[in-house]
């Protein structure tokens, strides 16, 4: 009879189309992997930025707060020699005299320690600074902080108990507003305005 035949078997493996297109497929899989991640990546990172940015206003808000709430009416005298009013305000900044309670020596109760605060525009920045000591001197140190690194527009307006103006500039008064606006235009938050009232006022 006739000799029986039995198919070819092919040798183990990949061919090389197939191999080609298993290439392509992973090749495709990494590729919306690697676009996945790096969306997910932008995300987290405007999602951060955004966060920074409101802590950052909420520590504004109530910095400033506390800052007013503990003005006092004293005078003060400037580093060029002329009396500082007890608050002097302008569009773009203002400085003020507070009083805040310090550790007594000798392990004595808190004391009352007058300091010069005052807020302003540097580099572009919203900056905090504040000397230790309400007359400057070679004993006074001057402490800064960045409260708003990008702080566009900013302005300042003071309120007198019926209306608001852009400046409070009373050489050498004791005189204080009722309150004080900071209005600033921030990058995710566009414009915010903050408003705090002056403690020792009724």
């Amino acid at each position: 009879g006739c000799p029986m035949t039995t198919p070819a078997r092919r040798d183990a493996g990949f061919t090389l189309v197939e191999a080609l297109v298993a290439l392509a497929v992973f090749s495709l899989l990494a590729a919306g992997m690697t676009l996945t991640i790096t969306q997910a990546v932008r995300a987290q990172a405007v999602t951060e930025a955004a966060q920074d940015q409101l802590r950052a206003l909420q520590t504004l808000r109530a910095l400033l707060s506390a800052d007013l709430a503990q003005v006092v009416p004293r005078v003060g005298r400037s580093l060029d020699g002329p009396a500082e009013p007890a608050l002097a305000g302008t569009v773009t900044g203002l400085s003020f005299t507070r009083v805040q309670a310090e550790p007594g020596e000798n392990g004595d109760g808190p004391v009352a320690a007058l300091s010069r605060v005052s807020y302003g525009l540097r580099d572009g920045a919203l900056v905090r600074s504040t000397r230790s000591a309400l007359d400057p001197g070679p004993a006074a140190t001057t402490q800064e902080r960045v409260l708003l690194a990008e702080a566009a527009d900013l302005r300042f307006s003071y309120f007198d108990g019926q209306r608001w103006g852009d400046t409070w500039l009373v050489a050498g008064s004791r005189a204080v507003p009722r309150a004080v606006a900071l209005t600033v235009t921030t990058p995710r938050y566009g414009t915010v305005r903050v408003e705090a009232l002056i403690g020792i006022n009724p």
